[in-house]
């Protein structure tokens, strides 16, 4: 994998790996994403099971973190700061080949361009998580990085320690890696209002949790009002729902639909620079900026393809 990407994400074979751990298996040998079998060969703490694709995850964060980095260090007087939510350990293991590699959050801190930052902040809900992720941080000596337990529903307990932190100034760039769509959309809106000044990416699970559960929300609303509801509170409104050409729309409309209410919520909070960065088959990375600059930043990391090529226009 590694040799597909310009970024150093010190991947290593892991001998204990299991490999190729199907669904009921995953359930068996991973607690919250966390293998249960193995622990990491290089310094011996937790590593998170993940798919390929996430490495190419990796790639597209941080092409856009050092291009936003060094672009901004100078307007911001020094006041840019770098906010994850739904971090993960700081190390991944590849459940298909078991090899184990740096994950958003290590990566981020182990960058160039971390030395930039004002504060770069993680938080994840599971205390072993952050635990071992600031256990990370230390190895590293990255004295303006921190691990914090934080959950994405109580988005103003989030805030708070955000702006404990960074003062409450400066300039944002959150990312938030959920799993499914179950982030609340006031998340981004406590977020957006508290903080001011802040670009969005958000995992975006629109070909994995999204396909496999809207057809049946719209046709059996009353047996998935579980889903539906969660669709509500991940897109800010019930706009979606209300939209007739939902009942007749192909899987392909439906997605396109569902970015659509999505983008028109982030429009209410502010935000008018948009795009939707396909990762393979599985999810999309969504970038929202109010500024002109966020979105030419996006477009120049993006000229950089996963497989090293850089885009000819």
């Amino acid at each position: 994998m590694a040799k597909n990407t310009r970024i150093d994400i010190n991947e290593q074979l892991n001998s204990l790996c299991l490999k190729k751990c199907n669904k009921e298996k995953r359930k068996e040998v991973t607690e919250e994403d966390l293998c249960t079998e193995t622990i990491s060969e290089m310094d011996k703490l937790p590593v998170r099971c993940v798919g390929a694709w996430a490495v190419q995850k990796i790639h597209h964060l941080v092409q856009y973190f050092a291009i936003f980095s060094l672009g901004m260090k100078n307007k911001w007087d020094g006041k840019i700061n770098y906010i994850e939510i739904c971090s993960g350990p700081g190390r991944c293991i590849n459940r298909e080949t078991g090899f184990e590699f740096n994950g958003t959050s290590l990566c981020i801190v182990q960058n160039e361009a971390c030395k930039h930052l004002n504060k770069a902040l993680f938080f994840d809900y599971n205390e072993t998580v952050v635990s071992t992720l600031n256990s990370r941080i230390n190895a590293n000596k990255t004295p303006n990085a921190l691990a914090l337990v934080g959950d994405y529903n109580n988005p103003n307990k989030i805030c708070d320690d955000i702006i404990r932190e960074t003062k409450g100034i400066g300039l944002y760039l959150i990312f938030i890696d959920p799993t499914d769509c179950s982030i609340p959309f006031s998340l981004l809106q406590v977020l957006k209002e508290r903080l001011k000044h802040v670009d969005f990416i958000v995992n975006f699970a629109i070909k994995t949790d999204f396909n496999r559960n809207i057809k049946n929300a719209i046709q059996s609303p009353d047996t998935h009002q579980n889903v539906i509801n969660k669709y509500k509170s991940f897109l800010g409104s019930d706009d979606f729902f209300h939209n007739p050409l939902i009942e007749t729309a192909s899987s392909k409309d439906l997605r396109s639909l569902f970015r659509e209410a999505y983008v028109n919520s982030l429009k209410k909070i502010g935000y008018q620079f948009f795009d939707f960065k396909p990762i393979e088959n599985y999810y999309d990375l969504v970038f929202a900026s109010s500024n002109e600059r966020g979105i030419e930043f996006w477009e120049k990391a993006n000229k950089i393809q996963f497989d090293g090529q850089r885009q000819l226009f």
